[in-house]
């Protein structure tokens, strides 16, 4: 293993990269909101969450899998909380 500030070091250069990724998602989140609104669609898809998280994770098993879904569900939430406000 690593030591734990060369570990650390990476992990950060991750969580940028991570930050960048999160706000272009949810600027894209806010131009699906303004569609929904105007075509009177609702935030919450079941059947379109369902199957993004089936083909996100179908290469995963076990721990990895359900950490990862964990993860996905939380992305989810935050997205459609910010659907909802726009809303």
């Amino acid at each position: 293993m690593k030591d734990l500030k060369e570990a650390r070091l990476i992990l950060d250069g991750i969580d940028t990269k991570m930050k960048e990724l999160f706000l272009q998602r949810m600027s894209v989140v806010k131009e699906i909101a303004v569609y929904k609104k105007e075509n009177g669609l609702a935030v919450y898809d079941p059947s379109r969450e369902a199957a993004m998280k089936e083909r996100l994770a179908a290469d995963l098993d076990g721990e990895e899998k359900e950490d990862y879904l964990a993860f996905l569900e939380a992305i989810l939430t935050v997205s459609k909380g910010a659907q909802k406000r726009l809303l």
